[in-house]
């Protein structure tokens, strides 16, 4: 493309988790991506439609500094009763209008959505405006916003091809099924450039905790508790979210972390096993990187349950193990543990038959064609 043809704009939103925001970094990274070829070639602009204090804007912000964030009013669409809901109404309306008036001004050409309640004004304003919408569901239970926008839009991308059987049938001729979307650089890091950076005897296996950006703190109390027990034969790389960090003593070949930015790599070069929450994003991530994982999902007393299907879909493929929070007990944590460690081979060979880390390259080609259709058509 020559720098006298068209320039193009699209705008991404999702946030309230950081899994509402990781997939759109992911499509801007590789060589073979079309979108990172138009953006380096300074022929696509970047704009994130986002909430004014959530993560979406830190991550933003931090890892994508020449992309052009815009910050809308938000409300949370409950499904609960809350007097709360009805001022959240007008936040929303405010949102809605906000975002009416940033899509004229960008000229966007697509609007992509990974949901989160931000997500549901932008992809409205943009029905209005007649701009074509992609969202995409990560978990395999359909979220609020997806049910939401899902009329609204011109194509939904799903990483579970369960999601598609409980969305409505009507819809199903637009429903494709893609996978997750994964940052390309996740995966770059060799075992030896790992352990520079964590420094620890080479001769203990690894193990990998963390929360994701919500959950951290229940997930790390159980953890501390066995943590000092589980470090006498295996090194540890805990990520306890921003805020939580606690002194474990003796503990020697533990390395602790409120969170990992682009040295996520690392942790995922080095760790022979995973114990995490059951978030699309962390599981999808481990899977690639053929690392066994015990799930710890979210209960209902904090979510939609969506982790706790997410859980159990892995299981079934033989990709992870689970286990209940609520009979989470320090004894049979630790011998699930060490059982798993001592089946690590069989575990990684049932692994090999889980996703890659090719979706976001098929997604950001949806995307690009889908620009190109619509500018072509105006």
């Amino acid at each position: 493309m020559k720098d006298n043809e068209k320039k193009y704009s699209i705008v991404l939103t999702g946030g309230g988790t950081a899994g509402h925001v990781w997939p759109h970094f992911a499509l801007f990274e590789g060589d073979k991506s079309p979108l990172n070829k138009a953006f380096q070639e300074n022929n696509l602009k970047v704009h994130y439609i986002g909430s004014q204090s959530g993560m979406e804007k830190d991550l933003v912000l931090l890892n994508q500094p020449t992309w052009h964030y815009h910050s809308i009013a938000t409300g949370k669409l409950r499904r609960y009763l809350s007097l709360q809901n009805f001022f959240d109404i007008f936040k929303i309306f405010f949102g809605f209008i906000q975002a009416f008036f940033i899509l004229n001004k960008i000229k966007a050409s697509a609007v992509f959505s990974k949901g989160g309640f931000v997500s549901a004004p932008v992809v409205w304003a943009a029905w209005l405006r007649g701009i074509p919408i992609i969202i995409h569901e990560s978990d395999a239970t359909p979220a609020l916003a997806t049910k939401l926008t899902l009329p609204f839009s011109f194509l939904a991308l799903v990483a579970f091809e369960e999601t598609i059987k409980k969305l409505p049938s009507f819809f199903h001729n637009k429903i494709n099924y893609v996978g997750l979307p994964l940052r390309e650089s996740l995966f770059s890091s060799s075992k030896e450039e790992a352990n520079k950076f964590f420094n620890f005897q080479l001769n203990k296996k690894t193990i990998l905790i963390f929360g994701g950006s919500l959950g951290a703190q229940s997930l790390n109390k159980k953890m501390f508790e066995i943590i000092p027990e589980l470090n006498k034969n295996f090194n540890i790389i805990h990520i306890v979210g921003k805020g939580n960090k606690t002194e474990i003593a003796s503990a020697e070949n533990y390395r602790q972390y409120e969170f990992l930015n682009h040295e996520m790599k690392y942790a995922y070069a080095l760790a022979d096993l995973a114990i995490c929450r059951a978030g699309a994003s962390s599981i999808f991530e481990l899977a690639a990187a053929r690392i066994p994982m015990i799930l710890v999902p979210l209960g209902l007393h904090a979510s939609r349950g969506d982790q706790i299907v997410n859980a159990r879909i892995f299981s079934n493929r033989g990709w992870s193990q689970s286990i209940d929070e609520n009979t989470f007990q320090k004894e049979s944590a630790i011998q699930l543990i060490e059982s798993t460690m001592n089946s690590l081979e069989e575990r990684k060979l049932a692994l090999e038959s889980a996703p890659s880390a090719q979706s976001a390259l098929k997604v950001s080609q949806k995307i690009w064609d889908i620009i190109l259709r619509y500018e072509a058509n105006k």
